[in-house]
């Protein structure tokens, strides 16, 4: 008997949970949008949008800008204002502004006022730079980094295969034969014959006389002599 009456408990209270099991669940009010850095050049345009889960209590705002004070936009010819009902406790709200200029740039949110308290979305920081200059994402400079990294390692390999193909040339080059020293040149060479004439007088045992002597003829010997350089 206290077995059964245990179990009973146990399954009314199981029941009880299941049936009021949306009522714990619940619907809070609250206002969900992301936070964001945007940059923009001058003369471009901005989508945002933000969602006022208001759980069908009644609320008031919307998309406003912040420079020292918060201000609640209006439209006009370039800042749209717009909402749809996005799910049955849920109302999107969207901003979009065309024709930028820099006195646009500032955080934007949406500040949503309930009948007890408010609450903001989060800031979504615009700047609005000029047409010249456009900073580039971070996921951009990331991606160039890469590419310049991977030209100077490919760059790096292509030279140093250039190197070692040339010092294996040099090395495989046939030895150039020395020159041939002019010494040896030099003793191959013939010398030249050198052509001497000398005048020689033969004279006589006795001393012959004046007459004689200056009748007699001269005779006239040609000899050659080789002189060989050392």
């Amino acid at each position: 008997m206290p077995k059964r009456l245990v179990t009973g408990c146990f399954l009314t209270v199981l029941l009880f949970s299941c049936l009021h099991q949306p009522c714990v669940r619940g619907c809070f009010p609250a206002v969900k949008a992301t936070r964001n850095d945007l940059y923009r050049a001058e003369g471009g345009s901005i989508s945002l949008f933000c969602d006022v889960v208001h759980c069908e209590t009644k609320w008031s705002g919307g998309w406003g800008i912040t420079h020292k004070d918060f201000t609640f936009l209006t439209p006009s010819a370039r800042v749209h204002l717009t909402n749809a009902t996005f799910l049955k406790n849920t109302t999107r709200l969207y901003l979009n502004i065309y024709n930028l200029n820099q006195s646009d740039s500032g955080a934007y949110k949406c500040n949503i006022k309930w009948e007890r308290g408010d609450s903001q979305g989060h800031v979504t920081h615009l700047n609005v730079t000029s047409a010249q200059y456009m900073p580039e994402p971070e996921g951009r400079k990331l991606s160039y980094r890469l590419m310049v990294c991977a030209a100077a390692g490919l760059c790096f390999s292509l030279t140093l295969t250039l190197v070692c193909c040339f010092s294996c040339n040099r090395q495989s080059a046939p030895p150039v034969p020395p020159p041939r020293s002019q010494s040896n040149s030099r003793a191959r060479v013939k010398p030249k014959a050198d052509v001497v004439y000398a005048a020689l007088t033969l004279d006589h045992l006795g001393q012959p006389s004046t007459s004689q002597t200056e009748n007699t003829p001269v005779t006239t010997i040609y000899s050659t002599l080789n002189f060989s350089k050392t």
